[in-house]
């Protein structure tokens, strides 16, 4: 089983690792069943970072002449991957290449197969091969270019497929943010990154953009601030010829409340969310006595991130001009985030 991808590759390039090179070879030894269990754990861990740190507090408005306020800096979530995400089990079909005499010549039968995989790393697992176990029954018969044969006896064995390229229990991401506002109590954030080339891999950019609206302007003497905010975000990833593989969305909407005692800003907030990735790439099977020369095959699969609902609560310092901030949000997965900026 051979495959040609770059696109799970990004999803490390994005989280900085060294190693993120291998993940194209890696990944060309597996099938695509396989592929997406040991890639999930990193579509989790971008799901939850990307929807982190979208504000640092619920109120809205500033200093500047007609209530504006302008928000100038990088924020940096590390989402923490449980135990349950460094390994996985798996039953999938497959082919396996036996090679059979008939009448003085030799002919590769593919026969399909139950391959079962039991404690394997993902791609945050340990750096030791997995192993997968398939069997194929006492006359079981295939037929395949005109020539049949039947299996006289059970053929089992144990292969390893792949190992963990990363054993951590923490997947960071920064991203810059500049936030304007308010109008009518209204005020809207914006992340960026450009087209930035990646080696030989190809090139990512990010956008996202959101909106949020002051609640606590209708509420007469509220001694909080509180607000509502909706934010999208996309990150689309080329490979080297230009071809799009990844495709990542991200949505997420909260109920935001902060209280300022002096410099200091205490904040939290719910908030519902949703990610996924679209992952593209090409299959080369196996090549075969019969098939010495395969053609690729287009392959493509979506997987959504598991984070659906977050309770957070962060702290705001603000030393004159300079913002910074820290908060916690416990979720199905948790993330930790901080922030630093100038607010003016």
């Amino acid at each position: 089983m051979r495959k040609s991808i770059s696109a799970a590759a990004i999803v490390f390039l994005i989280y900085g690792l060294a190693n993120a090179q291998d993940l194209s070879s890696t990944l060309s030894k597996v099938g695509n069943q396989y592929a997406e269990a040991y890639v999930a754990p990193a579509v989790n861990a971008f799901g939850a970072d990307i929807n982190s740190g979208l504000f640092n507090t619920a109120k809205v408005g500033g200093i500047l002449p007609f209530g504006l306020n302008l928000y100038v800096g990088v924020k940096a979530a590390a989402s923490f991957i449980p135990s349950s995400d460094q390994s996985f089990g798996l039953s999938y079909l497959d082919t396996v290449a036996f090679n059979e005499s008939y009448n003085g010549r030799t002919y590769t039968i593919n026969v399909p197969t139950t391959f079962t995989v039991q404690n394997a790393p993902t791609i945050f697992g340990e750096k030791t091969d997995g192993q997968a176990t398939f069997n194929v029954q006492k006359d079981t018969t295939i037929t395949q270019n005109g020539f049949s044969h039947t299996f006289n006896l059970d053929s089992s064995a144990t292969i390893s497929t792949i190992p963990g390229l990363l054993k951590t229990t923490i997947a960071p991401i920064p991203i810059p943010q500049v936030g304007i506002g308010s109008v009518m109590g209204t005020d809207v954030f914006v992340r960026y990154l450009p087209k930035i080339k990646i080696g030989n891999y190809g090139s990512f950019q990010l956008l996202g953009y959101g909106i949020r609206h002051s609640v606590s302007q209708y509420i007469p003497l509220c001694p909080v601030d509180i607000a509502v905010q909706l934010g999208w975000q996309n990150l689309s990833i080329q490979d080297s010829t230009g071809s799009k593989v990844l495709k990542a969305s991200a949505f997420a909407a909260n109920l935001e409340v902060s209280k300022t005692f002096a410099i200091l800003t205490v904040y939290a907030g719910l908030q519902t969310e949703s990610s996924s990735v679209d992952i593209n790439y090409n299959y080369l099977p196996p090549a075969t006595s019969i098939n010495p020369n395969p053609k690729p095959i287009p392959i493509s699969f979506s997987l959504k991130g598991k984070n659906t609902f977050r309770e957070l609560l962060g702290l705001n310092l603000g030393l004159g001009v300079l913002s910074v901030n820290v908060d916690y949000s416990l979720g199905a997965i948790n993330v930790a985030s901080a922030g630093i900026g100038v607010t003016i």
